[in-house]
């Protein structure tokens, strides 16, 4: 944050000592809020740290699931190359005994083809046979013919004529036999061809097929023992991740460790420089009291002066029926969504913008070293703030946090000191905050506000020396 520098009169001894007890304050509130913001930052890293070694823890898993995936693996592609090899042996050998029907086949080829010849030939030789009886039975015929006009000289030679023609006969007759026999054993020779040239012609495709076969069987091999290869070398890379997995896993349960106890230390001395700054406070308040500040005590007089004019204001309104102690010291604070800063609302805001936000801008503008008055209940709610202070949210941060201070809630550890405080008024010196980036080293005279014997809250003054 940029600390705001004001310029100052030389000043007398006695007004130095309240401006060291404000910078001693100061000096403990920046460290504290420093100390904080460490804090917030160590919190937000361990929320960070806790996430981070959520994921680590669901690496390590993932880690565990990948190397038990690639032990299975590589035991599978074991047993795959195992049974490939057997499949293969058995395999080659059907392809063996599938090649040899194919040479069966093309020798079956061959003898049908040659059987077709012969049987060509029969068929030729038959023809010629038939051919010779034809004749034979020509010239039996003559030869009867002849033996006839022989009378019975010629009835020997005419029985022979008769055997003869017999003969012929019988051979024409056997011919013919023959030659159907041989037309129906050929049509049934051409089909067994035709079928043989079929399974000839596939035996061919067969032949091209196994060999296709044998060399996809040895790419399948080689595929396997290469993802063989790779799954080793997966398993090896995975032991490796395991061991920088589980590295990580030690420091950042180390660094959880170590992290915790900064916390710890943090938020240990932000506790004390709290202390140191509330010491601060009190020695300032110690010093007004004593009467070694007049410049102080007149502010302690202002707020003396505000505090019994809104008290007057709340025991007319009290008195003439316009507000009721229930409304008045309400503490069911309803929040105001869409807020950040959070504000918050209750049934006497309303009334206390009308009539307390008057009183609080008069005051504020008589006099040009007043930063800001207000009036807080006993529970550190501002039910109404100056009007520059009461803008409408916008959203933006930084502008709500400066000029949209009605329906705040500000309780911190000056604040419980006060509120815990019988004393007619009460000394601080606090950092304020404008809009975030930088803030004013002011002084706080705060005077009760007790109405009816009830202590609502105080009516404050925040100023500069």
């Amino acid at each position: 944050m940029k600390h705001e520098a004001f310029g100052r009169p030389e000043s007398s001894a006695l007004e130095i000592i309240p401006q060291s007890c404000g910078e001693v304050a100061v000096g403990c509130s920046d460290v504290t809020g420093i100390l904080q913001k460490v804090i917030e930052s160590s919190a937000r890293l361990r929320a960070e740290h806790a996430a981070l070694q959520g994921s680590v823890a669901e690496m390590e898993a993932d880690q565990r699931m990948v190397s038990e995936a690639s032990e299975e693996a590589r035991m599978l592609s074991a047993q795959a190359i195992g049974r490939l090899g057997e499949g293969t042996s058995m395999i080659q050998s059907s392809l063996g005994e599938i090649g040899s029907l194919v040479s069966l086949v093309d020798t079956l080829i061959e003898h049908v083809t040659e059987f077709a010849a012969a049987m060509e030939q029969v068929k030729r030789c038959s023809a010629d046979i038939e051919s010779i009886a034809g004749t034979t039975d020509i010239l039996a015929l003559n030869a009867a013919i002849e033996a006839m006009r022989a009378g019975e000289a010629g009835r020997t030679f005419a029985v022979v004529a008769h055997e003869v023609k017999m003969l012929a006969n019988n051979t024409k007759a056997a011919t013919s036999e023959i030659s159907r026999t041989i037309d129906a054993l050929g049509d049934r020779a051409n089909k067994v061809i035709g079928q043989i040239e079929s399974g000839a012609e596939a035996s061919n495709k067969a032949k091209s097929s196994i060999a296709r076969i044998d060399e996809t069987i040895s790419g399948v091999g080689e595929l396997v023992r290469e993802v063989d290869g790779q799954n080793d070398q997966i398993a090896r890379s995975t032991g490796t991740i395991s061991n920088h997995v589980t590295r990580v896993h030690t420091v950042l349960s180390e660094f959880e460790t170590a992290a915790a106890e900064n916390e710890g230390k943090l938020v240990e001395a932000q506790e004390r420089m709290g202390e140191l700054e509330e010491m601060a406070s009190v020695m300032f308040d110690r010093v007004v009291r004593a009467g070694l500040a007049p410049q102080d005590s007149l502010m302690v007089e202002r707020a003396r002066e505000g505090s019994e004019e809104v008290t007057a204001l709340a025991l007319a309104a009290l008195a003439d029926g316009s507000l009721d102690e229930g409304r008045l010291f309400d503490d069911n604070y309803v929040e105001v969504p869409g807020t950040n800063p959070q504000l918050y609302r209750n049934r006497f805001s309303d009334w206390a913008d009308a009539n307390w936000r008057p009183v609080l801008d008069r005051i504020k503008a008589s006099d040009p070293n007043i930063v800001a008055t207000v009036c807080d209940d006993r529970n550190g709610f501002l039910p109404t703030h100056l009007s520059d202070r009461s803008r409408p949210p916008t959203g933006e941060y930084s502008h709500d946090l400066q000029y949209c201070r009605n329906g705040r809630m500000i309780f911190n550890a000056i604040d419980k000191r006060i509120k815990n405080s019988d004393e007619p008024y009460s000394m601080a010196v606090y950092r304020y905050e404008g809009d975030g980036k930088q803030y004013r080293v002011v002084r706080l005279a705060s005077v009760p506000i007790v109405i009816n014997g009830r202590r609502w809250g105080d009516y404050e003054i925040s100023y500069i020396a």
